[in-house]
């Protein structure tokens, strides 16, 4: 039987830091927030979640989340996998290309 996923641990090369330096601690912050809580699927590392979901994980306004997420699809790390998304409160899919900021993921597996 194979071992049971518990979770990711997240990996930050000198590329991370000097990413942060370039887009600011909060959105490094919201792309690792958004990084912990994703999944690998045959189209990358993607992840869904609301700007207040991760607003209430990090103890920031959901209105900053919007604008660093904005800032990181900008700076092509974050792609939104669905063009119809209106509503601020919806749930958004996003594909993570983790590698250009620096940051790697490595899944933890339950002890026996």
């Amino acid at each position: 039987m194979p071992a049971e996923r518990d979770g990711c641990q997240l990996r930050l090369n000198a590329r991370a830091l000097r990413f942060g330096y370039r887009v600011g601690s909060d959105a490094l912050l919201v792309l690792l927030d958004l990084a912990a809580h994703a999944t690998d699927s045959s189209e990358g590392t993607v992840v869904a979640a609301s700007y207040r979901d991760v607003a209430r994980r990090l103890g920031i306004s959901k209105d900053t989340v919007g604008r660093r997420i904005a800032v990181l699809r900008r700076v092509g790390v974050v792609v939104e996998r669905s063009e119809h998304a209106n509503d601020r409160f919806e749930v958004r899919c996003y594909v993570l290309h983790l590698e250009l900021a620096g940051v790697t993921r490595e899944l933890v597996m339950a002890a026996a």
